[in-house]
């Protein structure tokens, strides 16, 4: 059934990414709202910003535009969701930090995402992707979501953050109840139940803190606890908030990207073999595409400081503005046949799938590695790889992200 413009878009350039039709493809809403001003989306309380000249002139502006409230904060709750969560730390993450105090904490980040770190991550990374698909090899189908994309990333985040690997599905179910909480249309009964969990999550975090101020070993905890030559350490509420932001932030948006390009390149036969023939040179060309077409994370909130004029609206002081980087990467203006997938454009890299200015996600370059080591991987097992016959593209109802709830597929010929 087509999906007519008003109720893909709505007199009031409403946006809802959480029910349909914006859930499964917004981009019907993106493209309509790329044509009008900068307007309200009533559902959302929020000036929604589309056009990628838009979104570079706040990105760029951080003065005229706070990071203040990029995430929503867990305390902004309802007070029965806020009474749960008695006991529970939280300071302002990285991402919510303005300057000066943004840089000072960010290059406390730095040594445990450096070029030396992601090189001795590598052979890990190589390891697991080769461990989830050996148990492929006695199945005729597979999920490339729960078998593969999902614990490859939890795995690689885990060494990078500081987390026992056995935790991985525990400290799984913590993050996916800070999601929750972090999202304003999630159901209050639902934040409740999540509220609750986060108090053991509390309790782990803190044994795992104690540990590496003892003995530090190189990962995320350790840097933050410690510092670095030129930062002092941090707080200890300081860390728990930024430990669980990196375990939201880095996990969905990364296994996303993998599952995204996959799906690109497995419903085109002669993509999935130009690729796989010359990885070296076509799969970083097929992995930006990916990232631009289909951005992992939806986007981040803004807070004005002063009144403004943005995308042909009067901003009033203290508006909040919900960035849709997804619609930024397909704006014509920026990107010639936005939806067409083009090995060869030019301007691919300048997508912000990774946001840009002051904020750009620290953890880029780690999560390019990841995107390319399991894709290479997969490619290299799995040459015989095909989408199952039945399957449709479903995605999840997520506030700040956009990605598949499975990827389906057929392992024909068995693994080489």
């Amino acid at each position: 059934m087509s999906i007519s413009e008003d109720t893909a878009v709505g007199p009031n350039l409403d946006f809802n990414p959480m029910i349909a039709p914006h859930r499964q493809n917004p981009h019907l809403f993106y493209a309509e709202a790329r044509k009008r001003k900068v307007a309200i989306s009533p559902t959302l309380g929020m000036y929604v910003v589309t056009r990628y000249e838009d979104l570079m002139t706040v990105v760029n502006d951080p003065g005229t535009y706070s990071s203040s409230v990029a995430i929503p904060r867990i305390y902004d709750n309802p007070a029965e969701v806020v009474a749960e969560l008695r006991g529970v730390p939280e300071t302002s993450m990285l991402v919510n930090e303005d300057e000066p105090l943004h840089r000072a904490v960010r290059k406390v980040f730095e040594p445990a995402l450096s070029a030396r770190r992601i090189r001795e991550l590598t052979p890990l990374m190589r390891d697991t992707a080769n461990s989830l698909i050996d148990s492929f090899e006695s199945a005729e189908n597979a999920d490339l979501h729960s078998q593969f994309a999902s614990p490859f990333v939890r795995k690689v985040l885990s060494a990078i953050i500081g987390f026992p690997v056995e935790d991985s599905a525990q400290v799984q179910r913590w993050s996916d109840d800070q999601a929750i909480l972090f999202n304003p249309l999630a159901p209050t009964e639902e934040k409740v139940d999540a509220a609750r969990e986060m108090r053991a999550y509390t309790d782990y975090l803190q044994e795992l803190i104690n540990a590496r101020k003892i003995e530090p070993t190189g990962d995320l905890i350790s840097c933050l606890v410690h510092g670095t030559d030129k930062y002092p350490p941090l707080s200890n509420d300081q860390v728990h908030t930024l430990v669980r932001g990196s375990r939201v932030a880095g996990y969905d948006t990364t296994r996303d990207s993998i599952l995204s390009t996959l799906l690109l390149m497995l419903r085109d036969r002669e993509l999935w073999e130009a690729v796989r023939s010359d990885s070296a040179r076509m799969l970083p060309r097929i992995m930006e595409e990916a990232l631009r077409r289909d951005a992992p994370h939806r986007g981040l909130l803004r807070l004005a400081t002063r009144e403004t004029e943005l995308g042909g609206a009067s901003i009033p002081r203290g508006a909040v503005l919900f960035l849709l980087f997804g619609a930024g990467n397909r704006d014509d203006r920026m990107f010639p046949e936005p939806d067409s997938v083009k090995l060869d454009r030019p301007n691919v890299r300048k997508h912000l799938a990774f946001g840009d200015g002051l904020h750009r996600c620290p953890g880029e370059p780690t999560a390019r590695v990841e995107i390319r080591v399991a894709i290479q991987t997969i490619m290299a097992r799995l040459p015989g790889l095909h989408l199952a016959p039945d399957f449709h593209p479903e995605y999840v109802a997520s506030f700040l992200f956009r990605g598949l709830e499975s990827l389906r597929v057929l392992v024909r010929g068995g693994v080489s």
